[in-house]
């Protein structure tokens, strides 16, 4: 499998656990197009980004040999994404419409702090699950 396939389903695959993550959390939760952007479909997007930019070394088996460093790269890689969220959160006033720059401090400090508390440990199992299962696909299925 090449290099640019590997990012792609760790990208992928990612993103998926991401919107499973994002169900799970505000399934209930009846929001603005505004909050769906911001915390669902951004989410989504910064983990298909992190997935992309570091895990597809989960399906690369000279970097990745255990199964215990495959759930630390996939908490890692949830690490990146919140980060990613976080940054999103903001540049958020200057892409979408109807946010002004002096609501930029507020929504990272919210976001930041939603992702802490409530997001934690949710990413956590997000991105151990994503490594596990990427790892677990990895060993039937690219190294055969």
């Amino acid at each position: 499998m090449t290099v640019s396939r590997k990012k792609l389903l760790a990208a992928g695959w990612f993103a998926t656990l991401a919107l499973l993550c994002v169900i799970v959390m505000f399934h209930k939760l009846t929001m603005s197009a505004h909050g769906i952007f911001l915390y669902v479909v951004l989410p989504i997007i910064a983990a298909g980004i992190a997935g992309s930019l570091w895990g597809g070394t989960i399906l690369t088996p000279s970097k990745t040999s255990t199964m215990g460093e495959s759930l630390l790269r996939g908490i890692a890689v949830a690490g990146g994404a919140v980060i990613f969220s976080l940054m999103f959160a903001v540049i958020l006033p200057f892409i979408e419409h109807g946010w002004c720059s002096r609501q930029s401090e507020g929504i990272f400090l919210f976001t930041w702090t939603l992702g802490l508390l409530l997001a934690g440990p949710i990413v956590v199992f997000g991105g151990v699950l994503a490594g596990a299962t990427l790892y677990f696909f990895r060993r039937r299925v690219v190294d055969e």
